[in-house]
């Protein structure tokens, strides 16, 4: 219960129309004035929330705390389940008992936020006519400088840059008199505006032009006139602007009188103001009749009523407006014409003027039923002109639709499938009990669904087709009522992997062959540290053969046995890195080292590169991340592209090798650069594309830079080519860091 001073409080606002609910702390609700329960409904005894927000919880924006501790609050809240806005105002009372209640005072502003939104749009409006406005916008200040202008004013005086243009003296550099200036400050301060001043004034480029000033002054808190602000017309482009406006009002009447829906506007009596070409064809009546007509002959009796109720309602579009509303007119022969209709009120000044509505005859229903024919007609045109066969059966399993994919990839015309066939008769019994169980099963997309499940079909002459079929079985009302299945031709898929896997088994012969190139480098780096190991070996067996050894030679010793270690593991690395290059193996997948790779790339090439007197610069960052890939592709990648790089320096040069980070892209780049001959333009987009060599005839096979280039392209990283002809090439490989956060999560081990 509330205290008596709380209940007068509560009648006084009841007779304002504000809305008032009281809750108490335990957010029950202790009371509401009539103004609430209109727009919650009763809601005393309940709780808060479920009254005011419709809800179970307390509410997220709610602010009761606040107000119980003391405080009190104004503040603004959107309601979305009733679409308010209310401005709302909540103080703690005090009762009689001395406990605190949460008085709340609220306010709907619904429409005042509309009218907000309305102004923000016309402030925007009123920037874009400021700077697109074809006549002369500014704003001066009252010393005779320019605060800012758009550029119609610029073009009018001749000026392009607005930084020099704010700098003109307006009286010295603008007035063809500049003792008019003083008369037009004059003016203006003295009537508060001019409409229509005209004035001489000069171009940047000396010409004088005449203009029409329209202006008015511009005032600080105090009222004292601190600038001006208005628009420039040329006289011929004023002309030219009444022209256009004139052509706008015509349009805009045009555009209404040729609308094929009627537009009717009324004033506040009920007098007709517009009634246009389309209003004419549906009514009945002239533009003359109407004149005469009040709007609400053309309602049935009391309709025109409730049509007002309604557009003043919030029910149907919101204060003001009515959306699609079906209602019966009668025209100027008693006919009765089913209309949809849609109003809204007009306003001048915050002052409403007239209604405005909008008539769609549903006559025109029948004209809708033709265009869902036309698009029953495209949906068929576009199931047969599917690159897909499409076939759908119904409950029965009978054929129902079968395109013209569908005749090219079986053999069978629609005609002697549709209704005469079923999906049982296209599939062997083995595959046909295998689309069955799966199709109810949920390995492939769910239960009664199949998504590129690979199959058999036979055609019209007994061949099996391979397939790839995506079907689903259709319900209504959970009620199977058929099914239908898309299927596309693998034939040319399976061709297509036989090739692949023969350019994969040429590739592999071709790196044989590198293989055998790379042995014959190898077998001369080779005898270079077993020649010294021999020596050291021979000369150790003299010694041993001329009596005992003394320390000195003992020491001799172990310094050739240190070298013969030394270039024993020199020998065994190379041929360790030589089987890993030559091993067939699947993709394996580990972190690796970009910069151990290179080094153990450049080992093996060493002594191809000396035999061609080709020097090797090197510029490893030691700080680049780890990438994901196998290993001895990659090397298999540089070598070949080293080895080129090596045919294409027949007369030696520099072979440059460079590794980097990009921590923006996050990859890992490799860099491999060679003086050489350079590749043609022509050639540059071919060179990765299988057999395509620039080498002379059985110089090469012309597949080691598409494996490169395949194998790159495995890891989700990517090659480049940039080469002059001449001048020499340069060969980037990016791959993928570890860093990267878009890295695919696999399983890979450590190398």
């Amino acid at each position: 219960m509330i205290d008596q001073e709380t209940q007068r409080l509560a009648s006084i606002l009841d007779a304002m129309g504000c809305g008032v609910y009281i809750i108490g702390d335990d957010y029950t609700v202790q009371f509401m004035n009539k103004a609430s329960i209109n727009v919650f409904g009763e809601g005393i005894g309940k709780k808060c929330y479920q009254v005011i927000a419709n809800q179970d919880d307390i509410c997220s924006w709610c602010r009761a705390k606040e107000v119980f501790k003391g405080e009190t609050l104004r503040w603004e809240n959107y309601f979305p389940h009733i679409d308010k806005t209310f401005e709302i105002f909540e103080l703690p009372l005090q009762t009689d008992k001395g406990t605190i209640s949460h008085f709340c005072i609220y306010q709907d502003i619904t429409e005042t936020k509309e009218r907000e939104k309305m102004l923000r749009a016309s402030i925007e409006d009123y920037k874009k006519l400021f700077e697109h406005v074809r006549v002369g916008v500014h704003i001066s200040s009252k010393e005779g400088k320019f605060i800012d202008a758009n550029q119609a004013l610029m073009e009018m005086l001749g000026y392009t840059s607005k930084e020099e243009f704010l700098k003109v003296d307006i009286a010295r550099d603008l007035y063809l008199k500049p003792e008019d200036r003083r008369k037009y400050m004059d003016l203006i301060e003295r009537d508060g505006h001019v409409i229509d001043y005209e004035v001489d004034l000069k171009r940047k480029d000396g010409r004088v032009i005449s203009v029409l000033r329209t202006a008015h002054a511009r005032y600080d808190r105090e009222g004292k006139v601190i600038g001006y602000e208005g628009i420039c017309v040329d006289q011929t482009q004023r002309k030219e602007m009444e022209r256009k406006l004139k052509k706008a009002h015509d349009f805009q009447t045009n555009l209404i009188q040729t609308s094929i829906d009627p537009i009717i506007a009324n004033d506040r009596k009920g007098n007709i103001i517009i009634f246009n070409k389309g209003a004419e064809n549906v009514f009945g009546y002239t533009q003359e009749e109407v004149s005469k007509i009040h709007v609400t002959r053309f309602y049935k009796e009391g309709e025109a009523k409730k049509i007002k109720r309604m557009i003043y309602g919030p029910e149907h579009g919101g204060g003001g407006r009515l959306l699609n509303y079906k209602v019966e007119i009668v025209d100027k022969y008693g006919q009765i014409v089913p209309i949809l209709l849609s109003a809204t009120l007009l306003y001048e000044e915050g002052q409403e003027v007239a209604t405005v509505g909008y008539f769609k005859d549903m006559r025109e229903v029948k004209r809708l039923q033709q265009e869902l024919q036309t698009l029953f007609e495209f949906e068929h045109n576009l199931i047969q002109s599917s690159i897909d066969a499409i076939i759908a059966s119904d409950r029965d399993g009978s054929i129902v639709v079968f395109n013209q994919q569908a005749e090219k990839l079986l053999g069978y015309s629609a005609y002697e499938m549709i209704m005469k066939m079923s999906f049982n008769d296209l599939f062997p019994p083995a595959m046909l009990e295998e689309v069955r169980k799966e199709l109810v099963s949920d390995e492939y997309g769910g239960k009664n669904r199949l998504i590129l499940f690979e199959t058999y079909m036979i055609n019209k002459t007994g061949d099996k087709i391979p397939v790839q079929l995506s079907a689903t079985v259709m319900f209504d009302q959970d009620e199977e009522i058929g099914m239908v299945g898309f299927f596309r031709d693998l034939r040319e898929i399976r061709r297509m992997e036989q090739q692949f896997a023969d350019q994969t088994r040429l590739i592999h012969e071709h790196k044989m062959i590198s293989l055998g190139r790379l042995s014959a480098s190898v077998v001369h780096e080779l005898n270079n540290p077993l020649s010294g190991i021999l020596n050291y070996i021979r000369l150790m067996l003299k010694i041993i053969k001329r009596g005992d050894l003394d320390q000195k030679r003992i020491e001799k010793f172990q310094k050739h046995l240190t070298l013969v270690e030394s270039e024993t593991s020199r020998c065994s690395k190379i041929v360790s890195n030589l089987l890993a290059f030559s091993r067939k193996s699947e993709l394996e997948l580990s972190e690796m080292s970009i910069n151990e790779l290179l080094e153990k790339c450049i080992l093996l090439s060493q002594h191809k590169l000396m035999l061609q007197n080709i020097q090797i610069k090197t510029d490893f960052d030691p700080n680049i991340p780890k990438v994901l890939g196998d290993f001895n592709q990659t090397q298999q990648c540089v070598i070949n592209l080293i080895f080129n790089a090596i045919d294409a320096m027949s007369d030696g040069g520099t072979l440059t090798m460079v590794s980097s980070f990009d921590p923006i892209t996050e990859m890992v780049e490799i860099k491999i650069e060679d003086t050489g001959c350079g590749i043609a333009e022509e050639d540059i987009h071919q060179i990765f594309d299988p057999f395509y060599s620039t080498k002379t005839e059985g110089k090469g096979l012309g597949l080691g830079l598409s494996m490169v280039y395949g194998i790159i392209d495995r890891y989700k990283g990517s090659i480049t080519v940039d080469s002059k002809l001449g001048e020499g090439t340069v060969f980037t490989i990016r791959l993928p860091s570890l860093k990267r956060e878009d890295q695919p999560k696999r399983q890979y081990r450590k190398a």
